[in-house]
């Protein structure tokens, strides 16, 4: 089973979008908390209640716990997350959706570098997961690394097409390094796709005002 607990966010609102960095991640997260209906949250909990069950009977089906990891992921319980992807990549450790997901629920952490590490971790094993290029360039980018999270983001475009978190992450790695016209035109497209364009400006603006303050002028 090959399901992800964050995917890209197509519009305001959509559920669950794939993380960036952790002070805009957290606007994405509540807003996918905030659309889970309570029919939705009781259908998770049977679920993991279905997987206790199955590992109970084998507690090497490695794929059993992947599958409660992605659960317990949607269900924002990134610790026990943890702890299953770790339980899988044990039994499995050519898993490249188990190390990406376990990056997310570090991501969740604001655990940046394991996160880097596991979004590597599964590229090597998948050179093709648009995701893992998106979500480690978001990392390196709070992690203060901006060129790398640029090239990462190019990655992740060309795999993945117009992902608006993408744009979004490109912005933000523009905006530290003074490239305003650029961080500007990509904070645009970011908000043409769908992805929160007001909060998306205001973190721009919040990451000049903290390279001016650094004394660090446009490029």
């Amino acid at each position: 089973m090959a399901a992800r607990y964050v995917r890209d966010v197509e519009a305001p609102g959509s559920s669950p979008g794939s993380p960036i960095p952790p002070y805009l991640n957290q606007m994405q997260d509540s807003q996918a908390e905030s659309n889970n209906s309570l029919a939705e949250v009781q259908r998770l909990h049977k679920a993991v209640e279905e997987l206790d069950a199955l590992i109970r009977d084998n507690p090497n089906d490695a794929d059993a716990y992947y599958r409660r990891g992605v659960v317990l992921g949607q269900l924002v319980e990134p610790v026990a997350a943890i702890r299953d992807f770790d339980r899988c990549l044990r039994l499995a450790p050519d898993n490249a959706e188990a190390y990406y997901n376990r990056g997310l629920a570090y991501i969740h952490l604001k655990e940046q570098m394991p996160a880097v590490e596991d979004f590597s971790a599964a590229i090597s094993l998948n050179p093709g997961h648009a995701d893992a290029y998106n979500n480690r360039a978001a990392a390196l980018c709070d992690l203060g690394r901006p060129e790398q999270a640029l090239k990462d983001v190019e990655k992740a475009l060309a795999l993945g097409g117009e992902m608006p978190s993408a744009y979004a992450i490109r912005a933000m790695a523009n905006a530290h390094l003074g490239r305003d016209a650029d961080a500007d035109a990509d904070a645009e497209k970011a908000g043409q796709l769908g992805f929160d364009a007001p909060l998306l400006r205001h973190f721009v603006r919040q990451a000049r005002r903290q390279r001016r303050s650094l004394g660090q002028p446009p490029s």
